[in-house]
């Protein structure tokens, strides 16, 4: 099968990670491309069997260059997939005179009226899927797991958050939290954004220097999950994010704000409400030995339920029953 992905994204983060490990897979068997904006910065984690197109035209939602590029391009294959509102938006305009095979995946509960009209549908969760008036498919991701070398950061109770530094993956509210921790620790949040200087001056504000470091994009994330403490999911809203499923992998112990799909996945004794972090985090400091027993214990059988084997299996069948 001729396959095309489309985001409307060229930075790497959850979704990217998860289009890139698809279509190198699916490249192995099938003629797969990629479409992204220009000055894409994640070629370089691509298949070289991928074949990718990076548009020149302004990248907005009504915009008739954009719309004869992406159809140039499009008009060669036999499937396209969109991850995304925007890229649904555009392609939906654009598939009324392409009429190609057409399938959508909405990545969370946020706006996204487009999907309420896109006949295929795919929804990372069950709660995204509630969100989607018209019938959907929940496909839940996977992961490949790898052997991994721990990587210890520090002497202390050490617990991790990982993510873009945005205000939606409450950051904030959790660096709040951990400064009323009364027993010793380092806090390590990775990952980048608009947020960091913010974060910075909440940190130094409540004089946490010692206590909370941000250590901004990392590429050993993995080994850092397995050698720490604890993994912290701190958003606000989620679809499935891909920090779960690595924690669910290499976490120690992974606890999580009750949103999206993470409830789904996620036992009630590993969540917490946001305002109840710190409470939280005190119960585990205390009964430690427990939860990591608990949680170590969920995550095996879990892991054969999110595996990328499993995941790209139902993929597969799905595309197969597109019309």
């Amino acid at each position: 099968m001729k396959i095309c992905y489309f985001i409307c994204s060229n930075i790497f983060g959850g979704v990217e990670n998860i289009v890139i490990n698809t279509l190198n897979e699916l490249s192995k068997t099938d003629e797969v491309a990629l479409i992204t904006p220009k000055n894409c910065s994640f070629k370089d984690k691509l298949s070289k069997n991928v074949k990718l197109y990076e548009y020149q035209s302004f990248d907005k939602r009504y915009n008739p260059f954009l719309y004869l590029e992406i159809a140039k391009i499009a008009k060669n294959y036999e499937l396209i997939h969109t991850h995304g509102a925007k890229a649904t938006q555009i392609f939906y305009i654009i598939n009324k005179f392409l009429n190609k095979k057409f399938v959508a995946t909405k990545h969370n509960i946020r706006k996204g009226k487009i999907f309420n009209r896109t006949k295929n549908v795919l929804a990372v969760s069950k709660e995204v899927a509630n969100t989607i008036k018209n019938e959907s498919k929940v496909i839940y991701f996977g992961i490949k797991k790898i052997d991994i070398v721990p990587k210890k950061l520090t002497d202390k109770f050490s617990m991790v958050s990982v993510g873009r530094l945005d205000p939606i993956k409450g950051f904030a509210e959790l660096i709040s939290s951990v400064s009323k921790l009364n027993f010793e620790y380092k806090l390590y949040i990775v990952g980048s954004g608009k947020e960091e200087q913010n974060l910075k001056n909440l940190i130094n504000g409540l004089k946490l220097n010692d206590k909370v470091e941000l250590l901004s994009f990392r590429d050993d994330i993995k080994e850092i999950l397995n050698g720490s403490g604890m993994q912290i999911i701190s958003s606000r809203s989620e679809g499935l994010p891909n920090t779960l499923l690595e924690g669910i992998f290499y976490s120690n112990l992974l606890i999580s704000t009750d949103v999206g799909g993470i409830k789904e996945i996620l036992e009630p004794k590993f969540l917490f409400d946001i305002n109840e972090c710190d409470k939280k985090l005190k119960e585990i400091k205390e009964n430690y030995g427990f939860y990591k027993d608990e949680f170590l214990k969920f995550a095996k059988p879990m892991q054969e339920k999110l595996s990328f084997e499993k995941y790209l299996y139902e993929l597969k069948e799905y595309y197969k029953e597109v019309k």
